[in-house]
């Protein structure tokens, strides 16, 4: 009778530190800062096919500064930018710009004010994460016709001092 209640001892013992011995890595991990789900969310930049993001930093104060390269087969001047957490970007939030990219080529952008819902400009702590959504107009200069378009691009970033 006595080997039951010993045997389940034993099996709850070794169970126990088992458990044990897991939650406490677990807590050394967020300690460090190994599971924190600031370290986790990934940056990205993302556009449609024939305009990528090949680098970008977003500062406390929501200023964007990015580097876009673009391969849509014709030389581009880039017109405008805006950046929003908005489904739409409203007037107040463009940014004029003219700069002309040629085919293949990349070129940074100025700095610009990334929006949370105009007129309020994002601003964030270091480390923090924000989405915004880009749309940048262009016109294509070798065509036949000038014709103007208007890519829309996804921006994960973290803020940055």
């Amino acid at each position: 009778m006595n080997k039951k209640g010993q045997s389940a001892m034993e099996y709850l013992m070794t169970y126990g530190w088992a458990i044990l011995v897991i939650i406490i890595v677990i807590a050394v991990l967020f300690y460090i800062g190994v599971l924190n789900p600031r370290n986790v969310t990934p940056t990205t930049c993302t556009f449609p096919p024939g305009v990528s993001c090949s680098s970008f930093k977003l500062t406390e104060n929501g200023v964007l500064a990015l580097t876009i390269g673009q391969a849509t087969g014709h030389r581009i001047n880039v017109t405008g930018i805006a950046c929003t957490q908005e489904q739409a970007p409203t007037s107040a939030v463009w940014t004029a710009q003219s700069k002309i990219i040629t085919n293949g080529e990349s070129a940074a952008l100025t700095a610009f004010q990334c929006w949370t819902n105009a007129p309020a400009a994002a601003s964030g702590t270091a480390g923090e994460t924000a989405k915004f959504k880009m749309w940048m107009n262009y016109t294509e200069m070798d065509s036949p016709v000038l014709t103007t378009r208007q890519v829309m691009g996804d921006v994960t970033a973290r803020y940055e001092p």
